[in-house]
């Protein structure tokens, strides 16, 4: 699962801009990360291409953090390789 979380934090720190070393699990996406729901798409779509999963696109309105993010697609992936 290291490999997946790593992922996501390098797609998320690509789409925001901001340093992968600055995403630590309790960073609030919206708030401190300025990403908004298009981002938020973009970083899903990203994930979902490179990890070859599916992720609900309802389910980001409960993200709220880096760890939140990390935690969904950790879940997708599971539920796909299991």
């Amino acid at each position: 699962m290291d490999d997946q979380r790593r992922h996501v934090r390098e797609v998320i720190a690509g789409i925001s801009r901001i340093d992968v070393s600055e995403l630590a699990d309790d960073v609030n996406v919206r708030e401190e990360l300025g990403i908004d729901s298009l981002m938020a798409m973009e970083i899903i779509a990203t994930i979902e291409k490179a990890l070859q999963i599916h992720i609900d696109e309802a389910q980001y309105a409960a993200i709220e953090t880096v760890g939140d993010f990390i935690d969904l697609v950790i879940a997708a992936y599971r539920d796909t390789n299991d």
